[in-house]
């Protein structure tokens, strides 16, 4: 049963008047004659007496208006709640991180966003590179943080915001710790520590060292801080960030040094189309594309 037609009869036993109704309703007459019949062909009977010049409710339709009044009532309050529900989705915003933004530069660009748009509601979604993807996939977000050589996923583009490098943490004590760089080469002879297992960055350090004919020995892939409480207990030499090593550059255990040859990687946001994104993530987008790397 349409719904609309029932709003058109509450609208007509009101006026009893096709004209007036019509009119009130923003149809035409004849439209509008078309309905009504239309409703009352569902329901088995006539709705009004017609004469040629007035028309009045038929016994049916006496009968079927108070409901007919609480249905078009009804249908007006679910659709202020639907468009209710619209407005707050509009004007909020779920942002997926990955797990130590601080370590790849992105959580400065958040607070930005955040201090740019105080009055969106907004709530993050933490998870590691490969929970995000699959978020991704089922359409839980439709934005994520996302290094440059992410599994390539389908209606997904890339929009790069850091540059960085792969930097070295020994315990202070190791012998190449006073160095102002260590190679591949030498690398490839200690004992590593990486981020988490099959991740972006875990990939990215163990390409290198295949370019360069070294497959050294893994003895840990996992969280970040785990590699450095590793570090300081002297099980081996990290590989992590340029802004992770930052963060650990004043430890008293640890030294941090360059790579040679330079092991780079481009991080920032993966996402749909902006046609397929919500109003409060147009603007988030849009407010991160102001960083993007040229």
């Amino acid at each position: 049963m349409e719904t609309g037609y029932i709003r058109e009869f509450v609208m007509l036993a009101d006026c009893l008047n096709f004209s007036e109704a019509a009119e009130r309703l923003f149809i035409s007459q004849s439209s509008l004659s078309k309905h009504i019949r239309a409703l009352e062909r569902e329901l088995g009977g006539e709705l009004f007496v017609r004469t040629t010049r007035t028309i009045r409710l038929s016994e049916m339709g006496t009968v079927y208006l108070p409901y007919a009044r609480k249905i078009a009532d009804l249908c007006d309050q679910a659709e202020v709640a639907a468009e209710d529900l619209r407005r707050h989705a509009a004007a909020s915003l779920t942002i997926a991180v990955m797990q130590n933004p601080q370590y790849y530069g992105m959580a400065k660009y958040i607070v930005s966003f955040r201090q740019a748009h105080p009055d969106l509601t907004f709530s993050m979604v933490e998870a590691d590179e490969q929970g995000l993807y699959e978020m991704f996939q089922k359409k839980l977000v439709n934005v994520f943080p996302a290094f440059s050589n992410f599994y390539g996923l389908e209606g997904c583009s890339f929009m790069p915001m850091v540059e960085s490098r792969v930097m070295a943490l020994l315990r202070r004590d190791h012998p190449c710790a006073g160095r102002g760089s260590v190679t591949l080469e030498q690398l490839s002879r200690e004992r590593l520590l990486l981020p988490t297992r099959g991740g972006s960055l875990s990939e990215l350090i163990r390409a290198a060292f295949r370019r360069e004919g070294k497959d050294p020995p893994v003895v840990y892939e996992g969280s970040s801080l785990g590699c450095a409480d590793l570090v300081k207990a002297g099980m081996g030499v990290s590989l992590h960030s340029r802004e992770f090593a930052d963060a650990l550059s004043l430890e008293p255990d640890i030294a941090v040094l360059e790579i040679e040859p330079v092991i780079t990687f481009r991080y920032g946001l993966g996402h749909r189309a902006p046609s397929e994104l919500s109003h409060a993530e147009q603007m988030y987008l849009s407010h991160m594309k102001q960083f993007e790397l040229r």
